[in-house]
């Protein structure tokens, strides 16, 4: 089956306004304030996915998944306190990010390495900061008749860089996503909460989420919203710390203006980042 990133999942109209006017709650404003017309996303990046080797799992880099046909669920858990670790992400490697290095390939594919190459410099300075989308890589190697999972390729020809959450391209999409909740159509289908894990989540973040009306939501989000966890952090804001003097330095930052929230995992061994994306 394709994916279909424009289509929305099914929700009735009282549920996505429960989860509008909950992630507003999280994010310190509506959702309505945010560009309505833009596209977003959420990605998970870190030392993490090295350390386990996941940055170089084939998984990644199958036909049908860099195609966008497939998603790619490598047992990668989100793991809020309290979450009983059943949270499994699931992600479209056509939208994830690769580094390239294109030397050390043999010499029957430099024409391949050579495509690889112009589009890294292309990309430099951009958006992507360097690194391909896995379409553009999966496009450029069916074009050369490259297996990128074969064996005896070099090393580092491709590496994963940020892998991109599988979902639509609204913002609630995107937050839905990264807090894996995207399953989450109704009320009945809202993953276990906090539970008996309740006390490791600090007051302050059951505060920040009290005007949540849905009490299973509320209960979920308030992990979410802890700057102490030492599981999954809240680590930045976005654009709703504009007017925060501290970021005045930042005020030029392209990528810091593009991030609308972003949290920690694992004491900084992973993040999962929700930004806005160029047009």
């Amino acid at each position: 089956m394709t994916l279909d990133d424009n289509t929305p999942a099914v929700r009735s109209e009282e549920w996505e306004a429960a989860l509008t006017q909950a992630f507003g709650e999280v994010l310190g404003r509506p959702l309505a304030e945010y560009d309505g017309t833009a596209r977003y996303g959420a990605y998970y990046s870190g030392n993490f996915l090295a350390e386990i080797e996941l940055d170089r799992s084939p998984v990644w880099v199958g036909r049908g998944a860099l195609a966008g046909e497939e998603t790619v669920v490598p047992e990668l858990l989100l793991t809020p306190p309290g979450d009983l670790k059943e949270t499994e992400l699931v992600f479209d490697a056509s939208r994830s990010l690769f580094f390239v290095e294109s030397r050390g390939l043999p010499a029957e594919l430099a024409p391949f390495a050579a495509e690889l190459a112009a589009a890294v410099e292309e990309s430099e300075g951009g958006e992507w900061d360097g690194a391909l989308l896995g379409a553009d890589l999966g496009r450029m190697a069916e074009r050369h008749g490259v297996d990128l999972a074969a064996p005896g390729l070099p090393g580092k020809l491709w590496t994963l860089r940020q892998a991109r959450l599988a979902s639509g391209d609204t913002l609630l999409d995107a937050l839905l996503a990264a807090t894996g909740l995207s399953g989450a159509t109704s009320p009945e289908l809202m993953p276990p909460g906090l539970g008996d894990s309740a006390d490791a989540v600090d007051d302050e973040a059951h505060e920040h989420v009290a005007e949540v009306a849905d009490p299973a939501l509320r209960d979920y989000l308030a992990a979410f919203c802890d700057p102490e966890s030492h599981d999954l952090a809240l680590a930045l804001y976005g654009a709703a710390d504009e007017d925060d003097e501290d970021d005045d330095e930042d005020a030029d930052d392209e990528e810091d203006d593009a991030v609308v929230i972003s949290w920690e995992g694992a004491v900084d061994q992973y993040e999962v980042t929700v930004r806005r994306l160029e047009a």
